[in-house]
């Protein structure tokens, strides 16, 4: 691909979104469906307030190499949380493009529980751009959560990205503002069912649908699906005492193929 091309796909991308990506790996296989019930460290990146539910210290790395075939469009997060007393502290960092157009962000996190069946939490993003000929820029944003449980087959949970509606100049919209709302439904111990709405200002409200499935205590199977644009994704993960290893593949159906891969250490007591 022509490298005057990718400068386009990735500024179109940026107009749109900013280069708008959410990790980790068993999100992305979900569809982005999980917000009421994820509880992993990418939580800082996605819905908040999912940190609260965390038991132990944990690390984890995200990485994509090559998003629709284009190593240009790589990207990478990285993230940690402790929790404590007072809640669940995390740090995250990530890093999308190249060399001519790269994206950075540095994250701190805090999740909360407030009652027995309400948790809250908050995510403080400084996001720095970077054009080649151009200068760098950067901003701060924040973002919100909460997830509220019924029972333990049942939750809800909504998330809104740019709440603070930060931008990069004077023009709005730049950076997204993302509103997110989700339910789940443990059918059986072995499967839970999730689905969520996403609507970013501006652009028509999409629907996400996911299936997580452990087939054995250590193996978990995943399936999600959305549109606006329609994706299919899918993938699996291997949980294994302090060891956690996901993959996820999405299609898109003008893009094509992109294939994600996640990590995470729990320091397990």
């Amino acid at each position: 691909m022509k490298l005057s091309l990718i400068i386009i796909i990735l500024l179109a991308i940026a107009i749109q979104s900013f280069g708008q990506i959410n990790p980790g790996a068993r999100q992305i296989a979900l569809a982005h469906s999980d917000f009421s019930y994820s509880s992993d460290v990418f939580q800082i990146f996605n819905n908040p307030a999912g940190l609260a539910f965390s038991k132990y210290r944990e690390v984890g790395i995200y990485y994509s190499p090559a998003p629709f075939d284009t190593k240009e469009m790589s990207n990478a997060f990285a993230a940690y949380s402790e929790p404590t007393p007072y809640g669940t502290f995390s740090a995250g960092f990530s890093i999308y493009g190249f060399d001519l157009y790269k994206e950075t962000q540095f994250a701190l996190g805090f999740g909360k529980k407030i009652t027995n069946n309400f948790y809250v939490g908050g995510t403080a993003i400084y996001k720095n751009l970077a054009i080649k000929n151009y200068g760098t820029k950067g901003t701060l944003l924040l973002n919100l959560g909460g997830i509220a449980t019924i029972s333990d087959q049942v939750g809800f949970g909504f998330a809104i990205e740019n709440i603070s509606r930060s931008t990069l100049s004077d023009d709005s919209g730049q950076i997204p503002t993302v509103f997110w709302s989700g339910v789940h439904l443990k059918v059986i111990k072995e499967f839970t069912f999730s689905a969520a709405l996403s609507k970013e200002v501006g652009y028509d409200t999409s629907v996400r649908l996911g299936a997580e499935y452990s087939m054995l205590d250590f193996i978990r199977l995943r399936f999600g699906a959305h549109n606006e644009p329609n994706v299919f994704s899918g993938g699996f993960g291997v949980i294994y005492q302090f060891l956690q290893v996901d993959y996820a593949a999405a299609s898109h159906p003008d893009l094509g193929l992109t294939h994600q891969f996640g990590l995470i250490l729990r320091f397990v007591k």
